[in-house]
């Protein structure tokens, strides 16, 4: 199947997820997501693609920088990963995969498939929808997976984890300060934290999925103040940054994300020390 980014095209085989790839052909899907690839990519970035389901912005970021590295434990969405690579010859040569798990420490853990393995909501946190699907892994942080990989330079950093960035983010300053703070694009999963609170503290899938459709319909939190808890300190290893942006370049402060915690339900961040200014070039704020 051909496919078109933006001005770039590419050739994919869509495996199970034939109406999700349609879906990112129309040139509907995440805007805002290629607008920042392009605003903070260049041909002399080293990429690193945490989460990278079948490839979709793997491929996008490879037309442009010098290296991606690109991770996914899902074993459908690598091999998926893999086979769309071969597919662009061009610049399959740019691109290194990893079937790896980055969390916050070397551990054993469960990923568990929501629908399917390679429907890209696999995650390690626990929630009671999932199906009876799950593996074992072993996850590692994003340190020692740098060390272990010998990867010393990094410019722009994509996580998109399912949920895995609220274990990862408080212990991620170690290994920004080693890479000296590229720009980190978090997408965030909320509703994730959120269901596994409902995992934890009602034994009941019925009770689960119902009070959960409730909330989702009439816009309460019963776990709001342990969510808040959770994340109390989800930003602390990420404040050396000059610049934070939701995805549509509208700048925001951390006072902003202290006050308001479930902005991050709204949207993805951008953190950065590179200004983000949409109507002259992009410049490197000198810390």
């Amino acid at each position: 199947m051909k496919i078109q980014l933006k001005n770039h095209t590419f050739q994919i085989d869509p495996g199970q997820n034939k109406l999700h790839w349609k879906h990112i052909n129309s040139g509907d899907w995440e805007p805002n997501t290629f607008a920042i690839f392009d605003k903070f990519i260049n041909e002399k970035s080293t990429v690193l693609d945490i989460g990278s389901w079948s490839g979709v912005l793997t491929l996008y970021a490879a037309k442009t920088a010098k290296e991606v590295h690109a991770l996914d434990p899902d074993p459908v969405c690598f091999s998926e990963l893999e086979t769309n690579i071969s597919l662009n010859p061009a610049i399959a040569e740019k691109i290194k995969t990893y079937k790896t798990a980055i969390s916050n420490t070397k551990k054993t853990v469960r990923l568990s498939a929501r629908e399917a393995y390679g429907a890209s909501s696999s995650s390690i946190l626990e929630r009671k929808r999932d199906t009876e699907n799950s593996l074992e892994l072993e996850t590692i942080s994003l340190f020692d997976f740098l060390e272990k990989e010998q990867i010393k330079q990094v410019d722009f950093i994509k996580m998109d984890v399912e949920g895995a960035e609220f274990k990862i983010l408080p212990t991620i300053g170690k290994a920004l300060e080693k890479l000296k703070y590229p720009t980190l694009f978090v997408s965030f999963h909320y509703s994730f934290l959120n269901e596994q609170l409902y995992h934890k503290n009602i034994p009941s899938v019925f009770l689960n999925k119902l009070l959960i459709r409730l909330e989702n319909t009439f816009g309460f939190s019963l776990f709001k103040k342990k969510i808040r808890k959770e994340i109390a300190n989800l930003y602390d290893d990420v404040k050396a940054y000059t610049y934070i942006y939701k995805t549509n370049g509208t700048q925001i402060s951390f006072e902003d994300l202290q006050r308001k915690p479930e902005l991050i339900k709204e949207t993805d961040l951008v953190f950065t020390n590179v200004e983000w200014n949409t109507s002259a070039p992009l410049r490197v704020t000198e810390k």
